[in-house]
């Protein structure tokens, strides 16, 4: 039959070609021979795994080399050069597989199969590494040698995107912005960065954001109290799951213009498993009480966030604002429509003291503070002081 290897398990025999009561299976571990005993394996070829390891079997090479013997894999997730693996191992490669991308010079290694004796094998791709051996002992000390020669370093941490949304004559487009990876705040700092109970306040937050389809979030709070550095680091945690718009205060006036309904269409069709979240900074002209000069911008608001335009976009809209919530059009703050309203507020000085201390520095007079005041101080402390603050030392 086309497509089939028969491979004869006796010791000392080579594998043979062909055979009358070969079955279509995948592959037979044990397929009754001649009535002398003989046991055959068999593999079809055309099923079988040229190069990755995958959960239907491990690759061709490796199921022709063990047949019915003991074989054990050790698996670690870790990427490698697999480019300089081949350069020093190459005359021990026996599957290997390079893509070449467009307009790119030379090619990028995708995978890779080295056979490092007659029941050792190893498979690289570009995150996983596979060592099969016939003991566990032996797979583990391949895997863990060629990880610690090929292996690369850890990525830093991922950092958030945000697409910032431009107005263009009659195009409305989008350009990606990448954050920092230092804006995202380890989350053991959240209570002290924003005040005492923030972090499960966030928690409860970032479910709201996974669970709605759609409604309006209102972070208030006076200039540098961390409305943007929290916002920041939401865009960072929810990266993978949520999609992010800002809209400068200049374009604002597109929440308002039918073309804004197509352009979000188009985003929706293209982007269909994310949640989309539209953050607005200094939102006040969009959600102070309706006036001639706002109506616009206000509807637009409560369209996107409640009805049946929300039911078919399903936006997350988030705004900041400097002055205080009871200027705010309360058609916006009706339940249903409003998911969340925080209030950022100017540290006291007990909080702003501690957070002080964790970044190293020293305020210079008690009284209250925002976050950017105190990471703006100039006062420094000592670096045994700051071990002591920080809670290194009795």
């Amino acid at each position: 039959m086309a497509g089939m290897e028969s491979i004869d398990t006796r010791p000392g025999c080579s594998p043979q070609n062909g055979s009358a009561n070969l079955r279509p299976d995948y592959f037979d571990l044990a397929t009754p021979g001649p009535p002398d005993g003989d046991i055959r394996t068999y593999c079809d070829i055309a099923k079988a795994n040229a190069f990755s390891s995958s959960y239907d079997g491990p690759p061709l090479p490796v199921l022709v080399a063990f047949g019915r013997e003991a074989l054990h894999l050790y698996r670690t997730v870790r990427a490698c050069n697999l480019e300089r693996s081949f350069e020093e191992l190459g005359g021990l490669l026996i599957r290997s597989l390079c893509n070449q991308e467009p307009d790119e010079p030379g090619c990028k290694w995708q995978e890779v199969l080295f056979k490092f004796g007659p029941k050792a094998f190893l498979q690289a791709d570009n995150g996983t590494i596979f060592a099969y051996s016939d003991t566990p002992l032996e797979a583990r000390r391949l895997a863990l040698e060629f990880s610690k020669k090929y292996g690369l370093p850890p990525k830093p941490p991922d950092s958030g995107t945000f697409h910032l949304i431009r107005h263009q004559g009659i195009e409305i487009a989008t350009e990606a912005v990448t954050l920092e990876a230092h804006s995202m705040l380890p989350d053991s700092t959240l209570d002290l960065h924003f005040g005492g109970g923030f972090s499960a306040w966030n928690r409860g937050f970032s479910m709201e954001l996974h669970e709605s389809k759609y409604g309006l979030t209102i972070f208030e709070g006076s200039p540098g109290t961390g409305k943007t550095s929290y916002l920041r680091h939401l865009i960072g945690v929810l990266n993978d799951t949520h999609r992010f718009y800002f809209v400068p205060t200049a374009v604002m006036r597109v929440l308002s213009e039918p073309d804004f309904i197509g352009f979000w269409s188009r985003e929706r069709r293209e982007y269909q498993e994310r949640k989309f979240v539209v953050i607005i900074e200094d939102a006040e002209a969009a959600l102070l009480t309706r006036g001639m000069d706002n109506r616009e911008q206000v509807s637009a608001i409560l369209n996107l966030t409640d009805g049946m335009l929300a039911d078919f976009l399903r936006l997350q809209i988030i705004c900041t604002i400097n002055c205080s919530s009871t200027d705010i059009d309360p058609a916006l703050l009706r339940p249903g429509r409003l998911l969340c309203h925080r209030y950022f507020p100017r540290l006291n000085y007990a909080e702003a003291n501690r957070l002080a201390k964790h970044l190293g520095k020293a305020l210079p007079t008690s009284r209250d503070y925002s976050l950017a005041e105190i990471y703006n101080s100039e006062s420094r402390i000592s670096g045994a002081e700051r071990i002591r603050a920080m809670g290194f030392a009795g």
